[in-house]
C-alpha cells in the first residue's frame, strides 16, 4: 500500500466514524476499523494540530534523538575529567549548557556503551564522640597479648565437651522449678522463702549440676565474639569497681564497661555469665591454659636463666566468714585461726604469676608444692629443651617445716628457704666454714650444715646446707638449702632468696589489694567426714575409758562425797536467799547466820575429803580433767563443710592475668618503671578522655593531669610505644593513643 493509500483510509475512517450517530466505543464493537480506538484519538489530535501532513510516515528519516553528537562529545569530556559525577549531576549540566533534559536512563545507557561507568570515591570516615579514659590501655594490653583468645577458646571447647557429655542429653527434659514466676522473669519473697529454694542455695555445684539443664543457659547459644566480649569485661572489673565484685557494676563507675568492652554490662548479666561458667566446671582448664600462655610468653619477652629457674611460691590466705565448721588455718591479716580458704601461687624469676591452686584450710605446702611445680612446667612448649635447667623453689619461712623439706629428697628440685628467729640455735650448727663477704650486700656470710629435728616423727633428724646471714646492722638471717656448694656459692644462695623481695614479694603484696585477691568471689558448701577429728575423738574416749578404769575406786569416793554435797549446795543456796546485801555486806538473821556458817564448813570438809582422794592419783587425774575437756570440745566436729572453690578460682585466674598485663605494661611501654598497682589505678586508669570511633579506626585522647607532669610524660612514651604495636579491637578496628 503506498503512502497516499494508507493516508486515504485513514481519513475515510475517521470521517465514517464522525458521521455514524452511534457512541465511538459502540462503533468500534460493531465495525471493522483499521486502526484501534486509542490510536483514532492520536489521529484526531495529529489531524487538528498539523493537517493531513502529521499523518506521513516518517521513520524513513531516522528515530529522533535529544542526544546529538555534540552533547555526546561533552558528555565524554566531562565524565573523563570527573569519573565519579552522577547522572542527575551531568543531566543538570548538559540542561544547563544545551538546555536539553535528558534523561538519567539515557545517559547511564550512553555511558556503558563507551565504558564509562561512575567510579564512586571513597567517602572519608566519619567519626563519632564517646567517652574514653585511661582504663582502655589495659584492654589494649589484652588485645596484644591475646590473652582474650585464649580465655574464649578455653570456654568454646569446654561448651562443645558439655554438649556431647551423656549429662547435657539426660537433663533437657528437667523442667523449670516454680514456672508461673519464672515465666515472667520475676522472683518473689514467697519464691526466695520456698524451702527447696533455701536448702539448695548454697549447696555444692556437684551436687547442683546433677540437675541443671544446660541446654537452657545462654552460654550455649553465645557466639564467640559474645563471649570474648564477656570474658573483657570479668578483666576489666578491677577498673569499674571498688573491690572486684559484679555485685558492683550498676554503680556509676561499672559504666565505663560501655567503652571498655563495646557493652554496658550489668551485674545480673555478668553474674549470670560466670555462674554458667562456674556450673561448666571449667576452672582446672582455664588455670591450666593461662599458665600455659603466661609461661610462654614470659618466657619469650625476657631472657631466661641458662642453668638455674627460680620459681617463688607464696601463700594467700583468704578469711571465709561462715557460721558452719569449715576448714580452718592461720589467716595472717587478721591474726587469729578461723574458716579460710588458701591460694598458693607460684611465680616466676622476674615475680610474675603464672599458676596456682586453692586448697582448704591450712596448706601443706610439703604434700602439695612439689606437685604443684610438677604440674606447671609440664605446661611448657618443649620439656625437652628444659631438662638441662635446674629448678629452684623458693619459699619464705612458713614452708621451713622438716616434712615439707623432707618431701624434696629424691627429687630434681631445690629449696631455699629462711629459719625463723626461735629456730636459730648454735647448737644445732655444725661443719662451720670461714667467713665470706657478701658479694651483693653488706653481709658476712657463714656456710656450715644444720641438724633440725622432725615434730611428727619423734627422734628423727633432718640435715641440710646453711648459710648464715650476718648483716652489718646487727641483725642475723639463716637461710636453709639443699643446693650443693659446687653449684651456687653462699654468696647466689643469699641473693636468689633476698630478690623474691622486689621481685615478687612486694609487687604480689600490692597486686593482692589492688584486685582484691584476697577476698573470697563465692562458694556452695558440702558436708563431710572429717576423719581426722573423727579418729582424735575416738582416741580421746578410749583413754578417758581406760583412766576411769584405773580410777575406779577413787572416783566412787568422790560420787559419794557428790551426792552428800548435793543436799549441803540445796541448804546453803536457801539461806543465802534469805539474807539480804547491804553495802557489800550479807545481812542475816542470829540463827540463819550460825546455820549458814555449819553448812559451809561442811561442804568444805566435803571438798576436803575429794581431794584427799584425788592425792594418791593425781597425775592420772590431771590427765583425765583435761582428757575430759577436751573431748568436751571436739565433740560433734566430726562433720565439716568442704567449700566449692569452682567460683573462686575462675575469677583469681582474670585477677592474675590483670596483675600480668599491668606488669607487662610497666616492663614494655615504662622502661621497667616500678609502680604500686594502686599508684596505676589513680595516676593512669582513672585518667579521663575522648574516644573518636569510626568503622575501622579508634584514637583515643587521654587527658593530661597537670599535677603529675613527670609522670604524664613517661606515660606520653609510654603511649607511643603502644601505637607501634598495631593494636586491633573486637571489631577490627586499628586503635591509638594521644595525649
Amino acid at each position: 500500500m503506498s503512502e497516499e493509500e494508507r493516508i486515504c483510509e485513514i481519513l475515510n475512517a475517521i470521517q465514517n466514524i464522525k458521521d455514524s450517530k452511534l457512541p465511538i466505543t459502540t462503533y468500534f464493537e460493531q465495525n471493522s476499523v483499521p486502526f484501534s480506538r486509542e490510536q483514532y484519538y492520536r489521529y484526531c489530535r495529529t489531524l487538528q494540530k498539523s493537517g493531513e501532513y502529521g499523518l506521513h510516515d516518517k521513520r524513513k528519516y531516522g528515530n529522533y534523538t535529544k542526544l546529538t553528537e555534540r552533547i555526546k562529545d561533552y558528555i565524554v569530556s566531562t565524565v573523563k575529567e570527573n569519573p565519579s559525577i552522577s547522572s542527575p549531576q551531568l543531566q543538570s549540566k548538559i540542561l544547563n549548557q544545551f538546555d536539553v533534559k535528558i534523561s538519567e536512563s539515557s545517559l547511564n545507557t550512553f555511558r556503558a556503551s563507551v565504558s564509562l561507568t561512575r567510579i564512586t570515591t571513597p567517602k572519608e570516615e566519619k567519626y563519632k564522640h564517646q567517652k574514653s579514659g585511661g582504663s582502655e590501655i589495659l584492654t589494649c594490653l589484652a588485645f596484644i597479648t591475646g590473652i582474650i583468645e585464649i580465655y574464649t577458646k578455653t570456654i568454646l571447647e569446654r561448651v562443645n565437651e558439655i554438649r556431647q557429655s551423656p549429662l547435657f542429653e539426660q537433663n533437657k527434659n528437667i523442667g523449670e522449678d516454680y514456672p508461673d514466676i519464672r515465666s515472667h522473669g520475676k522472683f518473689t519473697n514467697e519464691y526466695n522463702q520456698l524451702k527447696s529454694v533455701r536448702e539448695n542455695r548454697f549447696k555444692s555445684i556437684d551436687e547442683k549440676i546433677q540437675w541443671k539443664n544446660f541446654s537452657a543457659m545462654n552460654i550455649f547459644k553465645m557466639s564467640e565474639k559474645t563471649i570474648s566480649r564477656y570474658t573483657l569485661a570479668l578483666l576489666c572489673l578491677p577498673l569499674v569497681t571498688a573491690n572486684g565484685k559484679t555485685s558492683r557494676v550498676n554503680r556509676v563507675k561499672g559504666n565505663d564497661l560501655g567503652f571498655l568492652c563495646d557493652y554496658n554490662y550489668k551485674d545480673a548479666s555478668l553474674n549470670r555469665f560466670i555462674g554458667e561458667l562456674k556450673y561448666l566446671k571449667i576452672s582446672d582448664q582455664l588455670i591450666t591454659a593461662v599458665a600455659k600462655f603466661w609461661i610462654d610468653f614470659w618466657r619469650d619477652e625476657s631472657e631466661g636463666e641458662t642453668y638455674f629457674a627460680c620459681y617463688y611460691i607464696d601463700g594467700n590466705t583468704k578469711a571465709l566468714w561462715s557460721s558452719n565448721r569449715c576448714y580452718k588455718g592461720r589467716v595472717t591479716m587478721l591474726g587469729r585461726v578461723m574458716n579460710c580458704l588458701e591460694n598458693v601461687f607460684i611465680h616466676d624469676g622476674k615475680g610474675h604469676p603464672l599458676y596456682f591452686q586453692t586448697f582448704h584450710g591450712h596448706v601443706d605446702l610439703g604434700k602439695h608444692a612439689l606437685n604443684m611445680l610438677t604440674k606447671l612446667t609440664e605446661h611448657l612448649d618443649d620439656p625437652s629443651a628444659h631438662v638441662h635447667v635446674k629448678r629452684i623453689l623458693v619459699m619464705d619461712g612458713g614452708a621451713n617445716g622438716v616434712k615439707t623439706l623432707r618431701a624434696f629428697s629424691g627429687t630434681d628440685e631445690y629449696f631455699i628457704t629462711i629459719l625463723d628467729d626461735n629456730q636459730i640455735k648454735t647448737r644445732k650448727f655444725k661443719h662451720i666454714r670461714e667467713e665470706t663477704s657478701y658479694k651483693y650486700g653488706n653481709a658476712e656470710l657463714i656456710d656450715c650444715q644444720i641438724e633440725l629435728l622432725d615434730s611428727l616423727e619423734k627422734g628423727y633428724i633432718y640435715e641440710c646446707r646453711a648459710v648464715i646471714v650476718k648483716w652489718d646492722n646487727g641483725r642475723k638471717s639463716v637461710l636453709l638449702t639443699d643446693i650443693p656448694h659446687n653449684l651456687l656459692d653462699a654468696s647466689e644462695v643469699t641473693k636468689k632468696y633476698f630478690d623474691r623481695w622486689p621481685k615478687q614479694e612486694k609487687e604480689f603484696r600490692d597486686a593482692k589489694n589492688g584486685v582484691n585477691i584476697h577476698r573470697i568471689v563465692g562458694f556452695g558448701k558440702k558436708i563431710e567426714n572429717y576423719d581426722k577429728m573423727e579418729e582424735k575423738h575416738s582416741e580421746l574416749c578410749k583413754a578417758i575409758i581406760q583412766l576411769q578404769s584405773q580410777l575406779k575406786v577413787p572416783l566412787m569416793e568422790i560420787e559419794a562425797i557428790d551426792v552428800q554435797l548435793i543436799d549441803l549446795y540445796r541448804q546453803e543456796r536457801m539461806l543465802r536467799e534469805r539474807s539480804k546485801i547491804i553495802e557489800g555486806e550479807r545481812v542475816l538473821g542470829e540463827a540463819d547466820s550460825i546455820e549458814l556458817g555449819q553448812c559451809e564448813v561442811q561442804i568444805n570438809k566435803c571438798l576436803r575429803q575429794q581431794k584427799t582422794s584425788e592425792k594418791g592419783h593425781k597425775d592420772d587425774f590431771k590427765r583425765l580433767k583435761r582428757y575430759l575437756k577436751e573431748e568436751k570440745r571436739i565433740r560433734d566436729k566430726d562433720k565439716v563443710y568442704r567449700i566449692d572453690t569452682e567460683l573462686d578460682q575462675i575469677m583469681t585466674c582474670f585477677k592474675m592475668s590483670f596483675v600480668n598485663l599491668c606488669s607487662l605494661f610497666l616492663t614494655k611501654c615504662m622502661n621497667h618503671e616500678r609502680f604500686e598497682l594502686q599508684t596505676m589505678f589513680e595516676s593512669i586508669f582513672q585518667l579521663g578522655g575522648e574516644a573518636f570511633v569510626s568503622g575501622r579506626e579508634k584514637i583515643i585522647e587521654l587527658e593530661m593531669n597537670p599535677k603529675e607532669p613527670k609522670l604524664m610524660d613517661k606515660l606520653n612514651k609510654g603511649l607511643c610505644i603502644m601505637n607501634t604495636m598495631d593494636i586491633h579491637d573486637l571489631n577490627g578496628r586499628l586503635i591509638k593513643f594521644n595525649m
